[in-house]
């Protein structure tokens, strides 16, 4: 299939605009000389209507003072009547209004007949009375004023219709043009903006250090190929970038936990030896005493797994994801930073024990240690509460981890997942953590969103795949 560059859209969609405007432009013009011819027909048509006015005028007058002098004026108009409507007839379309025409034509003619016949007697008879011919010669006359009448009211209803109909082609025009210039919008938005705009957005996100492979579409296109070229600098930039914040990760994160776990060893040995031997010595002899005993051992045993744990998340291995209790990891995530949680700030978990999930457990873990974090440095030192849950949604996990902190922005909340973004002071972060999570999540074929306002909190929204012998 033979498929366009920009270019050839661009005048293809020009050439059926201009089209497009042109036929409507012509039949608008079409239209309008229709009306004004119209208009200047009905015109005249009135002034026959006046004309015929003044003979019957004329004719009262005729009558009024048995005067064949005073009806000069009225064989005049009577003559121009006559003289107009021979034009007009030419002019009339309408079936009605040449009947009408016609029969005024006759009525004209019969009416000038007995017209010159009531003036000669008045002429040539001093003693003339009324008879039948007066009262024939207003019916005559009404007649001619009723034709014209008639004719004036078919034209004026003509260009009611020409108007109405005008009114209905604009109409329909402009609802032909708005459908052509949303298509050529569409085509234009989807064909050139579209692709311009990804472009653009790559390379901010590019600039930002967010690197995306472009889907290629169509390699004729201009703007195809310069998705080509980004997507060859992106896969070079994926590389640098993994390298780089592998080595930050175990330059910062790993090297701390592994030299706070090695110094936590020797005090909790001497502690858990101590407490052994103290059981032993005093076991029995006082009720509260045992119970004490037994707490320091229990916490002893949970600071020793705690320690384990960081050894392990300092350790870098391979992905190996394998099917993994949901709940088993946020409960292990929970208890590593349980002592970097303030007194203040509750910690509550409500995960189905049930959800079990295709995931690397120790990734997947550190990326819960990094949102727990991070939420309880956006509570700060104000009391407040941090809440996981966990569901499962359309045959999918899905985490949320809320915390009631002071929020973020519009603009902060478009950057939270770039490298070395931090609202924190210099110093206080890497600017890494929720980029590592969001690294974690996509490597675990999830999906990871957030909404946040000011003041109201921040909610992180997590998209897992369940693992496929899942009894869910």
């Amino acid at each position: 299939m033979f498929k366009l560059n920009i270019r050839q859209k661009i005048v293809i969609g020009i050439a059926i605009f201009s089209i497009c405007f042109g036929c409507i432009g012509i039949l608008s013009y079409t239209n309008t000389i229709h009306l004004e011819r119209e208009v200047l027909l009905i015109e005249r048509v009135d002034d026959l209507s006046n004309l015929i006015l003044e003979v019957r005028r004329a004719e009262k007058n005729l009558f009024l003072y048995h005067d064949s002098t005073v009806f000069s004026q009225g064989i005049e108009y009577l003559e121009r009547a006559e003289t107009l409507l021979q034009s007009l007839m030419a002019d009339f379309t309408q079936p009605e209004v040449k009947q009408h025409g016609a029969l005024l034509s006759k009525d004209l003619i019969n009416y000038r007949e007995l017209i010159d016949k009531i003036s000669y007697e008045i002429k040539t008879s001093k003693t003339y009375k009324l008879s039948e011919e007066p009262t024939l010669l207003r019916e005559y006359g009404q007649a001619i004023v009723e034709h014209s009448r008639a004719i004036s009211r078919f034209e004026r209803e003509n260009i009611l219709n020409i108007n109405n109909d005008l009114r209905t082609n604009l109409a329909i025009s402009i609802v032909a043009l708005a459908i052509v210039v949303l298509i050529l919008v569409i085509f234009v938005s989807s064909n050139i903006l579209l692709p311009l705009r990804l472009v653009q957005e790559a390379t901010k996100r590019i600039s930002l250090g967010t690197f995306e492979a472009l889907p290629i579409k169509n390699a004729h296109d201009e703007v195809q190929q310069v998705f080509v070229a980004l997507n060859s600098m992106v896969e070079q930039l994926t590389k640098r970038r993994r390298q780089l914040v592998q080595a930050q990760k175990l330059s910062s994160i790993g090297t701390l936990a592994s030299g706070i776990a090695h110094q936590l060893n020797n005090p909790l040995n001497n502690i858990s030896t101590s407490c052994q031997i103290l059981t032993e010595n005093t076991q029995g002899k006082d009720v509260l005493a045992d119970k004490m005993m037994h707490n320091i051992e229990q916490e002893t045993l949970r600071a020793r797994d705690i320690v384990k744990g960081l050894l392990e998340f300092s350790r870098e291995r391979e992905y190996s994801p394998a099917p993994t209790h949901l709940d088993v990891v946020v409960t292990s995530a929970v208890r590593l930073v349980s002592s970097q949680i303030p007194s203040d700030i509750s910690i509550k978990t409500d995960i189905s024990d049930k959800i079990l999930i295709q995931a690397d457990r120790q990734r997947l873990q550190e990326a819960f240690i990094n949102l727990i974090i991070n939420a309880v440095q956006a509570i700060d030192t104000n009391a407040g509460s941090i809440f996981i849950s966990g569901t499962i949604e359309k045959d999918e996990a899905l985490i949320t981890v809320q915390d009631s902190g002071i929020g973020m922005d519009t603009e902060t909340l478009e950057r939270i997942f770039d490298p070395f973004f931090s609202t924190k002071e210099v110093g206080q972060g890497t600017g890494l953590g929720l980029y590592i999570v969001y690294g974690i999540i996509e490597k675990h074929k999830g999906r990871i969103r957030t909404e946040s306002t000011p003041g109201n909190g921040t909610t992180f929204f997590i998209h897992l795949p369940l693992a496929k012998d899942s009894l869910i």
